[in-house]
């Protein structure tokens, strides 16, 4: 049985797209699930945030279906992001494949061995972007409760009524989750009101909140989970997790 595919997207730069891809696959992991990272992003940030160096990775893997896995820890793998994503990605322009490159690798037999796939995204609706959209089961939308946030999401939204027209029918929303919250400005408040409104039941319980630790986390190498000091933190990171499992219908969630 072929793992289920999360793509983390939001056209919006600055949303946690790799925050949520890497603390809740670390989580996961953590937690007894098998869980693959994919970075699609050239600017590599989930990668550098997991490990030092790698022998090659997604560029690899779509350029020449080279498929080279960078083990994290004993449940947690990475397919590496590079520089090279983004010259590979002006390449595949006008080419036939140019938009099931990711969800052929994602198809290899030796990838079934994981429970499941979770894809972080460039801040663009591009080759890559549209890429990671073909190849997924379920999306979830990374958000700041900021003004003008829902702007980038609707472009997104637009994107991925076209690719279930063409690319993948599967695609489904599973759900929005409200990053970097904080309580206090009733602003964030009142838009964190405008989101659920909008979104109604598919935005996630829980928040993750603004917090130093989770940079702490990054500059370390290690998930937030792992630091006695984010205690706060880490306990919303891993109902974030449970509630995702619980959406999938996978075993080990939190309802």
């Amino acid at each position: 049985m072929s793992p289920r595919v999360v793509i983390f997207s939001n056209q919006k730069g600055g949303v946690g797209k790799t925050t949520l891809t890497r603390e809740i696959g670390v989580s996961l992991a953590g937690s007894g699930k098998r869980m693959l990272l994919v970075d699609c992003d050239p600017q590599g940030n989930l990668t550098k945030s997991l490990v030092e160096s790698v022998d090659g990775g997604l560029y690899e893997a779509l350029s020449a279906a080279e498929i080279r896995i960078t083990e994290v820890d004993e449940r947690l793998s990475l397919l590496a992001g590079d520089f090279r994503l983004s010259l590979l990605e002006k390449s595949l322009i006008g080419e036939i494949d140019a938009y099931s490159r990711l969800r052929e690798v994602l198809a290899d037999p030796r990838l079934g061995a994981f429970d499941l796939i979770l894809l972080d995204t460039p801040p663009s609706l591009g080759v890559l972007t549209v890429n990671a959209l073909a190849a997924a089961s379920d999306l979830v939308i990374p958000m700041n409760p900021s003004l003008y946030s829902m702007q980038g999401t609707n472009d997104l939204l637009r994107t991925v009524t076209k690719v279930r027209a063409t690319l993948n029918p599967a695609l489904s929303l599973l759900g929005v989750i409200v990053n970097a919250y904080d309580s206090v400005p009733v602003i964030t408040r009142q838009i964190r009101g405008e989101i659920e409104a909008s979104f109604g039941d598919k935005v996630f319980a829980t928040v993750l909140s603004k917090s130093i630790r989770l940079e702490e986390a990054i500059a370390s190498r290690r998930g937030v989970i792992h630091h006695s000091a984010a205690r706060r933190t880490a306990d919303e990171v891993r109902a974030l997790a449970g509630e995702l499992l619980v959406r999938l219908g996978e075993p080990g969630g939190t309802p």
